[in-house]
């Protein structure tokens, strides 16, 4: 079963103020009234599934870190003459030891050693933790571990040529996230830009732009230039978005 993301209440009430601002905020500078916050109140829903998404890809690059770091000690443990499934056992054991009790390589390890005791073979036990986590490193693994579980391959080189293959792909996205890096940062101050901009001339020269503001063409010119705004930030985020 695929495992299902959530925010927390605390995750919720974050998001909520932090929506509720932006609302107030866009409310009166693109149009000088409360009732856009009306109107803005059903994108709440696409916000949120950001934030969770955001939340899915953060857990998803750790679990990807851990689970690289418990392939290690299960080679390393098969290459000391350990059975399989007493190499997942130590590994879990190292994991805890590593990232403490509570997180989420342990709960899974400990997950596929519970399905093995009770008679569940420990190939199909990893694949479901794959299914779970719908993480393409996971996934690789669990077909070339059931491959080489069924045909009898070399297991300690095997899990070491695919922990080396992951790591490789983690480090080029990692180089490549950190050349865009300062990119990233020089397009989130320039997001502040333009509101900043607005909010100094509604401040200091309202008179200026009151042409814009309660008449049907002021409103569709600030509209149009609310949804290029928008549309920009949310395509350079997707830019930043890096996968190998």
């Amino acid at each position: 079963m695929k495992r299902k993301y959530s925010l927390r209440p605390v995750e919720w009430a974050a998001c909520l103020a932090v929506y509720l601002i932006a609302s107030v905020l866009f409310s009166w500078l693109f149009y000088d009234s409360a009732i856009p916050m009306l109107m803005f109140a059903p994108f709440f829903v696409l916000f949120a599934r950001a934030v969770k998404k955001k939340k899915r890809i953060k857990q998803n690059e750790e679990m990807t870190e851990e689970f690289i770091s418990a392939l290690t000690g299960v080679s390393t443990s098969l290459s000391a003459g350990m059975s399989a499934e007493n190499a997942f056992v130590s590994a879990a054991a190292d994991m805890e030891k590593l990232y403490g009790k509570r997180s989420a390589i342990v709960k899974e390890l400990e997950t596929v050693n519970m399905r093995v005791r009770s008679g569940q073979t420990l190939s199909v036990a990893v694949k479901e933790m794959a299914d779970r986590w719908q993480i393409e490193e996971m996934h690789d693994f669990s077909v070339v571990f059931s491959a080489a579980i069924r045909n009898g391959g070399n297991l300690p080189a095997i899990i070491s040529s695919c922990t080396q293959i992951m790591e490789n792909r983690i480090n080029a996205e990692a180089e490549a996230k950190t050349m865009i890096r300062g990119k990233q940062y020089e397009q989130r101050v320039m997001c502040v830009i333009p509101p900043g901009m607005l909010a100094y001339l509604r401040l200091s020269s309202g008179g200026f732009i009151e042409v814009l503001y309660h008449d049907p063409f002021g409103i569709a010119v600030m509209t149009a230039g609310l949804i290029v705004y928008v549309l920009a930030i949310y395509l350079s985020e997707r830019i930043g978005d890096i996968r190998v």
